[in-house]
């Protein structure tokens, strides 16, 4: 069944800067039900961690690793993701991760400036920076509500060094503010059903929400099932069944 995928232009961009937008990858009635869903989950906020920057702020943030039959896993094992990652990888991949991150009004907290791949090799045994993450808009992401900021084009720095700020980890910072001198810095603003996706290398954070919007976006990160993990950690592979693209809008609450 053919599925709504990344153009060539959009797989060039990739490359070249580390990231692509895809406006409105996921219409405004799958993205209304992911909302509903989301807003109302309680099991959010009683699972999830959090987070604080380095000045204390909290982000909260809920991830799981293994997907199912729940809404969420609807998007995380959707061709429309899994498929494109596929094309910008080279290689056939697993899901990883996914997580809903909650940055609410006025308390939202800052994340550092990283790489995905900084916590992935160090932590889950990653050898290679095979991976890639997707993030989907919930609601709209704005510079007042701390959307994304990205460095264009530092994925092609590759890996650096990492330390504790907060509860978080950065990347060092001499290499990220001589790295801002020749890398552009976005602001990635995004609309409901938007989609960044980006290299697990790409320099990338976000600031304090200052303003009375929260900021909601749910992350699947995918990695080449090449690349899996060297040595038994916290991560672990599951075999990734995707569905097709009807799938999101014919899920229902029972199942």
């Amino acid at each position: 069944m053919s599925s709504i995928s990344l153009t060539e232009k959009q797989m060039e961009d990739f490359n070249r800067d580390g990231y692509v937008i895809a406006r409105g990858y996921f219409n405004m009635a799958e993205i209304e039900k992911l909302q509903a869903k989301a807003f109302s989950d309680d099991s959010l906020y009683d699972r999830a961690w959090n987070k604080k920057d380095g000045s204390g702020a909290v982000s909260k943030v809920c991830l799981w690793q293994k997907t199912g039959d729940d809404l969420y896993s609807m998007f995380s094992r959707s061709r429309r993701l899994v498929d494109s990652c596929e094309k910008l990888i080279g290689e056939p991949t697993y899901h990883t991760s996914t997580k809903i991150m909650m940055k609410e009004p006025f308390v939202g907290g800052a994340w550092e400036w990283h790489q995905d791949f900084g916590y992935w090799h160090q932590d889950n045994l990653m050898l290679y920076p095979k991976a890639i993450s997707c993030m989907v808009a919930i609601n709209k992401a704005t510079i007042e509500n701390g959307c994304l900021q990205v460095l264009k084009g530092s994925h092609h720095l590759g890996r650096l060094d990492h330390s504790k700020t907060g509860d978080q980890k950065g990347a060092d910072l001499k290499f990220v503010e001589e790295a801002m001198k020749y890398h552009e810095l976005v602001n990635v603003e995004l609309e409901p059903g938007d989609v960044l996706f980006f290299h697990c290398n790409l320099l990338h954070k976000s600031n304090q929400n200052r303003s009375k919007d929260p900021r909601w976006s749910m992350i699947s990160a995918y990695n080449a099932i090449s690349n899996q993990a060297f040595a038994d950690n916290e991560a672990v592979y599951y075999p990734l069944e995707r569905v097709d693209d009807d799938a999101i809008l014919n899920w229902q609450e029972s199942q």
